[in-house]
């Protein structure tokens, strides 16, 4: 799992970490879903006293960021 312990990141960017639920609610997904997003290597996780995950917030909406598509000729 992509995890940074909570002794080695940096304070600033301690006040951008969110939890997977609130994670979860800010983009409409299932926290299962973050959670599988850390386990690829997609999204950074923070394991924080044991069992309580956070993300940062600016890298979870990069992340989620929509998609504009090319354009095209018609041709499907």
């Amino acid at each position: 799992m992509a995890s940074t312990d909570s002794l080695y990141f940096d304070p600033p960017r301690a006040r951008n970490l969110i939890s997977l639920k609130t994670a979860a609610a800010l983009i409409e997904v299932d926290p299962r879903t973050i959670k599988n997003w850390i386990k690829s290597g997609d999204l950074q996780g923070f394991r924080m006293k044991g069992r309580m995950w956070r993300v940062d917030h600016e890298e979870l909406l990069a992340l989620a960021r929509p998609v504009v598509p090319e354009h095209s000729d018609g041709a499907a």
